[in-house]
C-alpha cells in the first residue's frame, strides 16, 4: 500500500465550515477554498435574490468555464511549442 499522506484542513466557505481532506498541501487546499468562497461572495453580493444552491451552481459554472478556457489555452500553447520544436513555426 502506498504511503500517501492525507492532509486535513478546516475552511469556511460562504459562512459554512468544512473539513477538506486531500493529498495536496494544506496551503493548496486553503487556496482552493478561498477561491470558491470569494467567488460565492461576489456572486451573492450582486444577486441577493439567489438562494445558496443557485449561488453554488453559478459558482461551479463559472469555475468550470474558467477551467475549460485554461485547457484550451494550454492545448494551443502545446501546439505552438510542438510546431516550434518541429521547425514548422515561424520565428
Amino acid at each position: 500500500m502506498d504511503n500517501v499522506s492525507v492532509n486535513r484542513v478546516r475552511v469556511t466557505i460562504h459562512g459554512m465550515d468544512y473539513t477538506l481532506k486531500g493529498t495536496a498541501p494544506t496551503s493548496h487546499l486553503n487556496s482552493v477554498a478561498n477561491t470558491v468562497d470569494k467567488m460565492m461572495t461576489e456572486i451573492s453580493s450582486t444577486s441577493t435574490y439567489m438562494d445558496e444552491r443557485r449561488v453554488a451552481v453559478l459558482t461551479a459554472l463559472n469555475l468550470a468555464d474558467e477551467l475549460e478556457r485554461l485547457k484550451q489555452e494550454y492545448q494551443e500553447l502545446l501546439s505552438l511549442l510542438d510546431d516550434k520544436t518541429r521547425g514548422d513555426g515561424s520565428p
